[in-house]
């Protein structure tokens, strides 16, 4: 960084970091973690485009970076960010300008150096930073190793011996799961063991796959095949962990033909992924044969507080908020979203 910047003529993150000579990787941590292009990420920044994953008013991303002389793989450095988001669903500028002016004032030019204890601990005071979830963070480091052609962690292999045998299930370690699920495309063996065992696997075994899968783009065979399984269950928690572990598929047909199947009886718990995790089988951009009125439908069979919670959730996802709307004010919508949209109004009045 010059020796003249300032904290004010710092404005985004991305300014700061080129300003310092580094290059980096920004990835969503709020619903699924996910690479977000520079392009984007810089959009974002300046307020050209609103956040597209938010979660519960937030933006929550990791930022990897390193000095542009040195191979990321080395040692780049990492910051966990959570930062409000307006009505609008765009950052709000004075919380990044607040945490730009605190990491300037305390770091200067130094931010790829090696820090301090001191420094290390008042950087740690700001409330722009987070700890991620155990999961997320063995997701993105999943991610991160594949993507630089690291080897898998030290747990990769039992993670596989479990997944194929799963009598071995207690001694698989959370990034070992995650590593597998990253590199599925070239373990055909694995694929056909989650196939062969995904329903049959013990409770803590299956959450914890179906988890580690939801971060991860998987094969297409993959996909049909746990798909197919959803459409053949009923329901059960069996299901909505197979449900959750297509999350990155959302837009194959598969799935939008298994999603249009669970709707018809959904947990509370399926719903939740489907608005959490895999609405984009509703984004009429993607799929124009999946619509949302079957999603309205199966949140207004429950009650109005969930009904309510998961619609306030669609209403934050900037790509499905005009859709929904419009889907909302049909004259035409049935009378169970009609009754229950009424009473999200209602209460939304009075709450104010």
């Amino acid at each position: 960084m010059s020796c003249d910047a300032s904290p004010m003529s710092i404005s985004t993150l991305s300014q700061l970091l080129r300003e310092s000579q580094s290059d980096y990787l920004c990835y969503d941590l709020g619903r699924r973690v996910q690479a977000i292009h520079t392009t984007e990420f810089n959009a974002i920044e300046r307020q050209q485009a609103p956040y597209p994953y938010p979660v519960q008013g937030h933006a929550c991303f990791a930022l990897i970076f390193w000095p542009q002389q040195s191979k990321p793989e080395q040692e780049p450095f990492l910051w966990f960010l959570k930062f409000p988001l307006d009505e609008r669903g765009l950052l709000e500028q004075a919380a990044v300008q607040e945490y730009l002016t605190s990491v300037i004032t305390l770091l200067g030019q130094q931010i790829t150096h090696a820090l301090t204890e001191e420094q290390e601990q008042q950087l740690q005071q700001s409330p722009y930073l987070f700890t991620p979830a155990e999961e997320k963070r063995a997701a993105l480091h999943a991610q991160l190793s594949l993507r630089w052609q690291r080897p898998p962690s030290v747990h990769f292999e039992l993670a596989q011996t479990a997944l194929a045998q799963p009598e071995h299930w207690q001694q698989v370690g959370v990034q070992g799961l995650h590593d597998v699920a990253a590199r599925l495309a070239e373990l055909p063996a694995t694929q056909t063991a989650l196939i062969e065992h995904f329903d049959s696997y013990p409770a803590p075994l299956r959450q914890a796959a179906a988890i580690a899968l939801e971060h991860q783009q998987l094969p297409s065979s993959l996909v049909t095949a746990l798909a197919t399984k959803v459409a053949n269950l009923q329901t059960g928690e069996v299901r909505a962990d197979l449900l959750r572990s297509l999350a990155g598929s959302a837009t194959t047909e598969a799935v939008q033909q298994a999603v249009q199947q669970v709707l018809a009886n959904a947990s509370v718990d399926e719903c939740v992924i489907c608005c959490a995790r895999l609405w984009q089988a509703f984004d009429p951009l993607y799929t124009p044969h999946l619509k949302l009125e079957l999603l309205l439908t199966a949140l207004a069979q429950h009650d109005n507080k969930i009904f309510a919670a998961l619609v306030t959730d669609l209403l934050r996802l900037p790509m499905l908020r005009p859709h929904l709307l419009v889907t909302l004010q049909r004259d035409d919508l049935a009378q169970p979203i009609r009754q229950a949209w009424q009473g999200f109004i209602s209460g939304a009045t009075h709450a104010k």
